[in-house]
């Protein structure tokens, strides 16, 4: 069950500064639902604050609140939460890094498949199949990764992040590099996100994207000031 405060599910932060060379503050926020769309100049930390919601880069001080109590019942709260804790934020997060590693000589199928393993995704097999197909990946699954283009390692990207059908989807610069056919899969799925949303359910769709291709499709825009 999502945590609720004052009768809301929320995920937020509070005086929180990034952990860049020259820190960085971030207005207190708080996110409802739906698709939201992270902007800002160059530098002003859209990439920094999307790890920071993921737990993959810890702030130089304040912390982020999730929707999602811990395995005792008690919030969770960024840093300081405990393992368990951080295994459950982590458990309904999907990243899409901006850039990501290519492990080499692993196969599009097969990585996909750890990952799935990994995450302790329910019926791997068929979330796996499902990626591929829904990610126009079918083709590739006996590749391997490095093999791919740039277009399809984007949508191997994609496609891992949602192997877990997460609650929380942060997504890089999803748009780059993409071709036409990837981007309307990609609006497709963050439709699916508005309209989970629309309907009551606690899910978030935060997205950075300087090029513009999704801006429209943004519930709530989050502009970050830089320094």
């Amino acid at each position: 069950m999502a945590l609720t405060l004052a009768g809301v599910r929320r995920l937020a932060w509070e005086e929180l500064v990034l952990p860049s060379r020259q820190p960085v503050a971030v207005p207190d926020t708080v996110l409802a639902p739906g698709v939201v769309l992270v902007t800002g100049p160059p530098g002003a930390g859209k990439s920094l604050l999307l790890r920071v919601l993921a737990t993959l880069a810890v702030p130089r001080r304040g912390q982020v609140h999730y929707p999602w109590p811990a395995p005792g019942g008690e919030p969770v709260s960024f840093p300081g939460a405990g393992p368990g804790a951080l295994a459950v934020v982590r458990g309904c997060t999907g990243y899409v890094p901006q850039e990501g590693r290519v492990a080499r000589g692993m196969k599009v199928a097969a990585a996909l498949a750890y990952l799935a393993a990994l995450r302790a995704v329910p019926e791997p097999r068929q979330a796996v199949a499902a990626a591929l197909r829904r990610w126009g990946l079918d083709g590739a699954a006996r590749q391997r990764l490095e093999e791919l283009s740039g277009g399809q390692w984007r949508r191997w990207l994609l496609a891992q992040s949602l192997l877990a059908r997460p609650a929380l989807w942060i997504l890089d610069e999803p748009a780059r590099g993409l071709d036409h056919d990837g981007v309307t899969l990609l609006r497709a799925a963050l439709e699916e996100y508005r309209a989970a949303a629309a309907g009551g359910r606690p899910v978030w769709a935060v997205v950075a994207d300087s090029e513009g291709r999704l801006a429209d499709l943004a519930d709530q825009c989050l502009v970050l000031p830089g320094r």
